[in-house]
């Protein structure tokens, strides 16, 4: 459609792998490794990863200096934070509550100023939150404008050649806990 691609995407597999994939002159750079599990929109990984090395966070404790801003590198500096505290889960419970809980301490809120921080994109309210359990098969999802949190048990889809496409409304207000059952017949998109 004429424009270069500027997207950012974080991958990872079953066996823990990862990966973030960004665009940088219209040429993907890629960064792989178990390592490699924060992102932010922007400014470039590299540039991510370089500001995150001037932090200490050796001696962690309430008077450590977490950045606090909207801005994309402070939310990058506190997910990368929290990530090196979190608890061994026990469960799927605790591991959704830990990831969730450090996501939504790095989201920006409705009615931010939607504003030109430095040189790079305007930041903006986040819109929705994802969790996965590769292991299980479970992919959880929170729409910012709903109270609720739900998510979705792969195991219980059995594609088949023939099979009508499935969607759900994930703005529905009654949407939580394990939503499988609910998704409907819709018609492919393309």
């Amino acid at each position: 459609h004429g424009h270069d691609s500027t997207i950012h995407l974080a991958l990872e597999d079953k066996s823990g792998d990862s990966a973030i994939i960004e665009y940088i002159d219209g040429t993907p750079k890629i960064h792989q490794g178990r390592q490699f599990t924060i992102m932010t929109n922007d400014p470039p990984y590299d540039d991510q990863l370089a500001l995150l090395a001037k932090l200490d966070f050796s001696k962690p404790g309430q008077d450590t200096p977490v950045p606090g801003n909207i801005s994309a590198p402070d939310r990058f500096q506190r997910a990368a934070y929290f990530s090196k505290f979190f608890p061994e889960p026990k469960n799927m419970q605790e591991a959704f509550a830990t990831i969730l809980a450090a996501i939504r301490g790095v989201s920006v809120p409705f009615g931010t100023p939607y504003t030109k921080l430095g040189d790079g994109f305007p930041v903006y309210n986040t819109e929705y939150r994802t969790v996965a359990d590769l292991t299980h098969g479970i992919y959880g999802f929170e729409l910012t404008t709903t109270p609720n949190f739900f998510w979705v048990e792969f195991s219980d889809f059995k594609p088949e050649k023939g099979q009508p496409a499935l969607s759900l409304t994930p703005g529905a207000i009654d949407l939580a806990g394990d939503v499988s059952a609910q998704f409907k017949p819709a018609q492919p998109p393309f």
